[in-house]
């Protein structure tokens, strides 16, 4: 899980440099169609459960998974891939939220310490320099963060009913079509693809999304989700070293110290929650 964490993490990077070249919808359609494909070859025999309960509660899931990559992606043309990591993961902090407004109750005190911990975080990377406004690509990766957490909240109430890989397959095929869809309208498909453009495709959609879920979905078994959830904040981190060493990203200490408090309140939401029978996870 150390290694999908990873592997997670240096995709913010990876899919940055790549945007230069082709545009957001039509890279997430490409990188969700070739990771279906991929997750039905490791796992075949999960053809066999897409029932019709099974694509409704996937189509639902995939929606908020297309909320939250469609933002995140476009807002990474705008903001630095560092930035992007540490707002995402802001997502872990966001569940407990909309669980409170579901469930019709005020959140409890650790929520609100949460919450507290990662606004200042976020206040220290948003606000680093003057004019000290709020940069358009920070805050389209915010609100893909609550994509995220809308998608980590439904995945525990529906997935469960049904097998693991062919609803996440069935959420990986929607956001592949819509965006392809979206993307054959708004954007211009590139005459050709560079090797970089290919090895991010390949390392976006095999290594990131199907092995990645493929590999966690063995592991759980091995231990709980909230130990995995603690190794999965080790994204964030992953994602400014990454792009320290391949884009050249220095944070200043203001960056790191919010960096560091967003880091914080995800430990803190995830030991602080209940146990989960689901990792929560970005596939």
């Amino acid at each position: 899980m150390l290694m999908v964490s990873l592997i997670w993490g240096t995709t913010f990077v990876v899919v940055k440099n790549v945007l230069s070249e082709i545009g957001p919808f039509i890279f997430i359609g490409l990188r969700f169609v070739i990771a279906f494909a991929a997750l039905i070859l490791l796992s075949p025999g999960s053809l066999r459960f897409f029932k019709a309960s099974t694509w409704s509660s996937g189509f639902l899931l995939g929606f908020f998974l297309l909320l939250g990559y469609a933002f995140q992606t476009i807002g990474l043309k705008y903001t630095s891939a560092s930035n992007a990591g540490f707002i995402t993961g802001v997502s872990v902090v966001i569940v407990p939220i909309i669980c409170s407004l579901i469930g019709r109750r005020w959140p409890s005190f650790r929520t609100i310490v949460t919450v507290v911990t990662a606004v200042a975080g976020l206040y220290l990377l948003f606000f680093q320099q003057p004019p000290f406004t709020l940069a358009r690509g920070d805050l389209l990766v915010l609100v893909g963060a609550f994509g995220f957490a809308l998608h980590i909240v439904f995945v525990d109430l529906y997935s469960h009913k049904h097998n693991a890989v062919a609803i996440t397959a069935i959420q990986i095929l929607l956001v592949g079509v819509f965006s392809l869809a979206v993307g054959s309208v708004v954007e211009s498909w590139p005459r050709q693809l560079s090797h970089q453009a290919i090895g991010a495709l390949l390392i976006t959609s095999i290594f990131a999304t199907a092995l990645a879920f493929w590999v966690q979905n063995i592991m759980q078994k091995y231990s709980t989700s909230t130990r995995f959830a603690i190794v999965l904040t080790t994204e964030p981190l992953f994602a400014a070293l990454a792009a320290w060493a391949w884009a050249g990203e220095h944070l200043t200490r203001q960056a790191w110290a919010g960096g560091g408090l967003i880091v914080l309140s995800m430990i803190i939401s995830i030991l602080t929650r209940r146990e989960k029978n689901l990792v929560e996870a970005n596939v």
